[in-house]
């Protein structure tokens, strides 16, 4: 690289530096300051209230906010700056959620296949954290939920019909399996 190209980096740079004679590197001058030549930071909070104050009060046109739900994360990046101005990105507050255990529970039956009794006893555990809700959207108090699911009647029939004929024959086969409870079943929980 020639020295106009060095000069001409530098002076796009903004700030203070200088080319030192070492391959003609560009040294950054700020750690000599006595304060920084611009403000970046990286909060890393398990606070939401810490997050939001934080990222509030250095937000600027451009910050923008990046939420991972599935891993309770969320990332405001408050100098990114626009299309026309770029920022530098290393403005930064991380939001990193923790599991309660009541969050930890649900997941770790959440999709799971339960027997009717484990199922009702989970129901039971966290029945404090629960809120049951019937097909039509009521809700319906744990406890009862546990109830009705402890108190299922499964009803299982078959139908089969057989017809021969001298050049056809037709065989049909119809079963149905319907679960009742006396209670509200529940489909649903909060």
């Amino acid at each position: 690289m020639s020295a106009q190209g060095v000069n001409e980096i530098i002076s796009k740079i903004g700030a203070d530096a200088v080319a030192l004679p070492e391959n003609f590197r560009i040294h950054d001058l700020e750690k000599f300051n006595l304060n920084r030549f611009r403000f970046r930071g990286a909060l890393s909070t398990a606070s939401i209230d810490d997050f939001t104050r934080y990222s509030k009060d250095l937000a600027d046109e451009g910050t923008r906010c990046f939420i991972d739900a599935d891993n309770m994360r969320a990332v405001s990046v408050l100098n990114l700056g626009t299309i026309d101005e770029p920022g530098h990105a290393d403005n930064t507050a991380t939001l990193k959620l923790k599991k309660t255990a009541p969050f930890s529970a649900l997941l770790s039956v959440n999709g799971e296949r339960n027997s009717q009794k484990s199922l009702a006893e989970w129901i039971e555990d966290w029945a404090d954290y629960l809120v049951g809700f019937d097909a039509n959207g009521d809700a319906i108090q744990a406890t009862k939920a546990a109830a009705a699911v402890r108190k299922i009647t499964i009803e299982a029939n078959q139908t089969a019909d057989f017809e021969d004929n001298d050049f056809s024959g037709k065989r049909s086969l119809m079963e149905s399996v319907e679960a009742k409870t006396k209670d509200i079943m529940p489909v649903a929980f909060e």
